[in-house]
């Protein structure tokens, strides 16, 4: 019939789509603190299967957290890829997902390097035409919608986040860490993190992840939320990144940017919008530089206009665009 012919046509357009992606390196006091975000690409595990994720990485251990998840997930997908081909409903998928979270991270707790370093997660399985979104701490999944209009360049554009993040002050997530015998609460550095009970560690600033030992004992989870949509073609691409996107880029703002720019440059779209972010952090830290050096200098007038301490941190940012290539119906 006519709705599987359809369906059957989104398909074989989807596995025509092109998936773009580039990271951009932070700036830190710590140098060893940047450059922890990793990305991941995988088109070859069978003809009707996408996936593709970002792992950022916090903690002197980041980097080796991020590369650790990539490589123990992209194992365990190859060995398993007839199983994923057939994947159809969430509830498999929560299954399998969940269960290769807890093993991978009671591999990385058996190591004794991951007390206080660790990995967030976002990544998206696609399976036929059904997109499921995989997600571990506060990087984020967006879905760009073009709705309404006879010509795919016209429409209403819509950004929908196809994910939560997992912050220590959303409620539930921080009545789990205070039941666990853990504590929120922004003593430290003014945002709120995950702290035990009259202590001044692990100081996490998600309440999901891989690795952070200390902060497990307290609450945090690595177990993922999954969420699902099957596409039709209101639904135009797909863009995944680290917080360093977001904290720069609402994800209204990033939608409304990716639309606009792959309309003339889409090869580019992935490094251009890193590009902005990174600028839009550069500009917000020279102002709060200039603040912070003006109430130094009215403390004190000897003090050097140059000091280093005025520094502020950018993150790293790292982004995946899939342009879906589901064309409207005509």
């Amino acid at each position: 019939n006519e709705a599987n012919k359809r369906k059957d046509q989104i398909k074989e357009e989807m596995l025509q789509s092109e998936i773009k992606a580039h990271s951009i390196k932070g700036h830190k006091k710590k140098a060893e603190m940047c450059g922890q975000d990793v990305y991941d690409i995988i088109k070859d595990l069978s003809e009707n299967v996408r996936y593709f994720a970002v792992y950022d990485g916090h903690g002197t251990k980041g980097l080796q957290a991020a590369e650790g998840l990539k490589t123990e997930i992209r194992k365990r997908l190859y060995n398993d890829k007839k199983i994923i081909s057939n994947f159809k409903d969430i509830n498999k998928v929560e299954s399998y997902f969940k269960s290769l979270y807890r093993g991978i991270q009671k591999k990385l707790a058996g190591t004794n390097e991951y007390d206080l370093s660790g990995t967030c997660s976002i990544s998206v399985l696609l399976v036929d035409n059904k997109m499921f979104v995989i997600n571990l701490g506060d990087s984020r999944c967006v879905l760009g919608q073009r709705k309404g209009g006879d010509d795919k360049k016209l429409g209403e554009k819509i950004g929908i986040e196809m994910s939560i993040d997992q912050k220590p002050m959303r409620e539930d997530e921080k009545l789990r860490i205070i039941e666990k015998g853990g504590e929120v609460s922004d003593k430290m550095t003014g945002a709120p993190r995950v702290y035990r009970k009259n202590d001044e560690v692990p100081g996490l600033a998600v309440s999901r992840s891989i690795g952070d030992v200390v902060a497990h004992q307290v609450g945090v989870s690595c177990e993922p939320e999954i969420f699902e949509k099957e596409l039709d073609s209101d639904d135009h691409f797909i863009v995944i990144g680290s917080d360093g996107v977001w904290d720069a880029m609402s994800s209204c703002e990033v939608v409304g940017y990716i639309f606009q720019k792959m309309e003339t440059n889409k090869e580019q779209c992935a490094l251009l919008l890193a590009e902005e972010c990174r600028n839009r952090w550069e500009l917000i830290n020279l102002y709060k530089q200039k603040y912070i050096m003006e109430m130094n200098l009215n403390q004190d007038p000897n003090k050097s206009k140059n000091n280093k301490n005025n520094m502020i941190d950018i993150d790293d940012i790292t982004c995946v665009i899939d342009f879906l290539n589901i064309e409207k119906e005509s």
